[in-house]
C-alpha cells in the first residue's frame, strides 16, 4: 500500500476517532506526524494522469486538519500536530498552498507553534552532509513574532547563497 492510499485510509479512521476519543485522536495524529516526518520531500508530487485524485485526497486531509485547528475542541496538542502535519504535507507534496494556509491560520488564531523541525526538512538534503539536529536548528536565526505568528530567519552563510 502506497503512502497516498495509506494516508487516505488513516484520514478516514481519524475522522471517526475524533468523535469517539480525543486521546486516541492525539495518538493517531502523532503516528501520522511521524510517518510524514520520515517521508521524502516531494515524494507525493506527481504530474501523471491520476495525480488529481491524490491531490484531491490530500486536500481533503488538509481540510480535516484545518477543522481541528479552527474548532480547537480536540485540545492544544491535537491543534499543534495539525499545524505540523499540514506543513509536512506541503513538504511531501511540494505544495506552497499548504504553507500559506498554515501562515493564515497562525495569524487568524494568533497561534504560536514551533515549526523549526518541520521547516528544517527543507534544508536537510543540502550538501549531502549528515548534521545533528542541533546544528541544523542553529541555521534558524532569531525568533520573531509577527502578525502571521512566529517566524524564523535563516542565518547568513553558505545556506544564503
Amino acid at each position: 500500500m502506497g503512502l497516498e492510499s495509506g494516508f487516505k485510509f488513516s484520514l478516514s479512521l481519524l475522522k471517526e476517532i475524533r468523535n469517539i476519543n480525543k486521546d486516541m485522536l492525539v495518538n493517531s495524529l502523532e503516528y501520522l506526524y511521524q510517518t510524514l516526518r520520515y517521508a521524502e520531500p516531494g515524494s507525493l508530487y506527481s504530474t501523471d494522469k491520476l495525480s488529481f485524485m491524490i491531490d484531491s485526497n490530500l486536500n481533503d486531509a488538509r481540510q480535516f486538519l484545518v477543522s481541528i485547528i479552527e474548532e480547537g475542541a480536540s485540545g492544544p496538542r491535537a491543534t499543534e500536530l495539525a499545524f505540523k502535519i499540514i506543513v509536512l504535507l506541503g513538504i511531501v507534496r511540494s505544495n506552497v498552498e499548504d504553507f500559506l494556509i498554515v501562515a493564515t491560520l497562525l495569524e487568524k488564531k494568533a497561534g504560536s507553534v514551533d515549526l523549526r523541525q518541520e521547516l528544517d526538512l527543507l534544508l536537510r538534503e543540502e550538501g549531502g552532509e549528515t548534521e545533528t539536529e542541533s546544528k541544523r536548528l542553529q541555521k534558524f536565526g532569531e525568533k520573531k513574532t509577527t502578525r502571521s505568528g512566529i517566524l524564523f530567519s535563516l542565518k547568513a552563510g553558505k545556506h544564503a547563497q
